[in-house]
């Protein structure tokens, strides 16, 4: 199996960088069993937490959000980890117990049709491991332990305690959001780091979602100050903001401000609050998109029609490749240091 590294820099040339470039065989192995164990974990007890034996706190809450909205945006976030992390599970035919990792975009390369590309792979096929789901994974299942914990202490009534976890877990989610996702040489979202964009962004918006679910029964004043309900709502402009230009959060925070309108109430103010946010964040989500559509989506690359969606019978297979002897020597020797160019030539 190729991995393709499409920055155009050799893996061992990316200085200043804090994505991973490759991994070994025993690592991936660890942060798969950690990653499908923690997770495995976090569903389990949260199914409890949705589903408590015994009813919640029959008090006036000036805020909840609607259950369902929790449970659906619960489900679809549980269905998009599942088939993120199934793409850590493939067969290790690798020479070796170090792979490279995909990470960046070229452009040039990917629109190449020329014949003398020394890789081949079916265009509807994975393209490898992604640099930035690797660099995800320790944070990914710091998030789940903090998940599973808030889980056990909501089920036990710890309402205060569950909020501290949340709190925790919110903080890594957004790390990975504002860290981790834009790092140098794969800043940009591409065919293959888009499903790891998608899965961190939404687990952020969950996290949002269970914090105010949580704070509902902490926060017990009817009549807020004109100051946190404010404060609130920059603090999610801030972050649609932050997370952009894609507008993959900020359409979680939509759809959490949703749920919490079409939830019980009692407090008209946070009742209008909501709607007040959810204006401000469509009219930021607008700008951005108009912002983007005129510097024509520099942050995509890969998705217009050089895209890995559409590279059937663009990108040269064994069959075109040249098999004159000189071509090929020249080929091998410049580039040499990448073991996966190296091997796929031998082969041919």
């Amino acid at each position: 199996m190729f991995v393709p590294n499409w920055s155009g820099i050799p893996p061992s040339h990316l200085p200043g960088s804090t994505i991973p470039t490759s991994i070994s065989k025993g690592r991936l192995s660890i942060l798969r069993a950690l990653a499908v164990l923690s997770f495995t974990a976090y569903v389990y007890t949260q199914l409890h937490a949705l589903s408590p034996p015994t009813p919640l706190p029959a008090i006036p809450k000036p805020y909840v959000p609607h259950e369902g909205f929790v449970a659906a945006f619960f489900a679809a976030s549980a269905l998009l980890n599942v088939y993120w992390l199934r793409q850590l599970f493939f067969k290790w035919d690798y020479a070796g117990d170090i792979i490279q990792l995909a990470c960046g975009w070229d452009d040039t390369a990917a629109s190449t049709t020329t014949s003398k590309a020394p890789f081949t792979f079916n265009a509807t096929k994975r393209y490898g491991l992604s640099a930035a789901q690797v660099a995800s994974l320790p944070v990914h299942i710091l998030g789940n332990v903090f998940l599973t914990l808030w889980s056990l202490a909501w089920s036990n009534g710890y309402y205060l305690l569950a909020q501290g976890f949340l709190a925790c877990n919110l903080t890594v989610q957004l790390y990975s959001v504002f860290i981790l996702l834009h790092v140098e040489h794969d800043e940009f979202i591409t065919p293959i780091n888009f499903l790891t964009h998608i899965v961190v962004k939404t687990n952020a918006g969950l996290a949002i979602l269970f914090m105010w679910r949580n704070w509902s029964l902490i926060d017990q004043v009817m009549s807020p100050q004109i100051a946190e309900m404010a404060n609130s709502g920059i603090v999610f402009l801030l972050i649609v903001i932050g997370s952009g230009p894609d507008p993959i959060l900020g359409i979680c925070i939509l759809y959490n401000l949703l749920a919490l309108i079409l939830g019980e109430s009692h407090c008209e103010a946070w009742f209008h609050a909501f709607h007040w946010m959810m204006i401000v964040i469509i009219i930021t989500l607008l700008v951005e998109l108009h912002v983007s559509e005129q510097e024509d989506f520099t942050w995509l690359k890969g998705f217009g029609e050089s895209s890995f969606a559409s590279l059937k019978g663009t990108l040269p297979t064994y069959h075109t490749f040249p098999r004159d002897e000189e071509q090929k020597g020249g080929l091998h020797s410049s580039l040499v240091e990448d073991d996966a160019y190296a091997r796929l030539l031998d082969q041919l």
